[in-house]
């Protein structure tokens, strides 16, 4: 800053004479109809550039808060969805879950184990063990908080198990992933008299008390009994992109510690 100042300092005669010639320019082009007609394309252009970029600023400056904002509200719409829509189906609770957006900060796909890291913590209301969604599918589950960030056990974690089902029955079985594509998972333990087809869509199943029922997961692309059992192992593509996390949605239960306390103790 004290630079800045010595350098404006040690150039104030050239700078005054630079305003001056400024001053200069535009009076005569106030005061002077041709000159006024000549400039004119050349005044808006100038005008429209520095129009531009007082505009790129504020949009820069703003984007985050128009985001959030975006977020909150998509927050509120899936809060309704879901109250709305289990309550036609499952006997949940009204305001049993609570939507909280969030930004994905860090997103590993890469390993048997992988992890994310939301925007989103302890001063936030955020605990272990709730889920974490995006408008297309199942994300995970908080696993660690700080004040100000969460770690998300994710689906793409071969120690994660989510319940899912096929849509509109009450068949169920596991998400498995296999440490191959991202985007690619196994169903296991579905009953044999399931139904199933190419194309189905698989859903939360709701018995994890982390997701209500009915979220999307994935579709089906292939099927086959296991020899032996009365189970088929399902090959599912996700309907998340889970390489391309952004915004994300915590889901809290409101009612899990109550009926997590109805659990038989094994």
């Amino acid at each position: 800053m004290f630079k800045l100042l010595r350098i404006l300092i040690s150039n104030k005669n050239f700078l005054f004479f630079i305003f001056l010639e400024i001053v200069s320019f535009v009076l005569i082009i106030k005061s002077h109809d041709y000159a006024q007609t000549k400039t004119h394309d050349w005044q808006t252009a100038v005008a429209g550039f520095f129009d531009r970029q007082i505009y790129a600023i504020n949009s820069h400056f703003y984007l985050k808060k128009y985001n959030d904002s975006l977020l909150k509200q998509n927050a509120q719409l899936i809060q309704a969805l879901l109250q709305k829509k289990y309550n036609d189906k499952t006997p949940v609770l009204p305001g049993q879950f609570k939507v909280k957006p969030a930004y994905v900060l860090t997103n590993q796909y890469t390993f048997d184990h992988n992890t994310l890291i939301i925007n989103k913590g302890r001063k936030d209301s955020i605990i272990p063990e709730m889920g974490v969604v995006t408008n297309n599918g199942v994300v995970g589950v908080i696993q660690k908080t700080s004040g100000h960030f969460s770690r998300v056990i994710s689906v793409l974690n071969k120690s994660s198990k989510i319940n899912v089902a096929l849509k509109n029955t009450n068949y169920s079985g596991f998400l498995a992933w296999t440490g191959e594509d991202p985007n690619y998972f196994e169903v296991i333990d579905m009953p044999v008299n399931a139904n199933l087809k190419r194309g189905d869509t698989l859903v939360t199943g709701g018995m994890s008390n982390y997701f209500p029922r009915g979220l999307l997961v994935g579709k089906i692309i292939d099927f086959k009994t296991v020899p032996g059992r009365k189970s088929y192992v399902i090959q599912m593509k996700t309907f998340a992109d889970m390489t391309n996390l952004g915004p994300v949605y915590v889901l809290k239960n409101n009612y899990k510690a109550e009926l997590d306390s109805l659990k038989l103790k094994q």
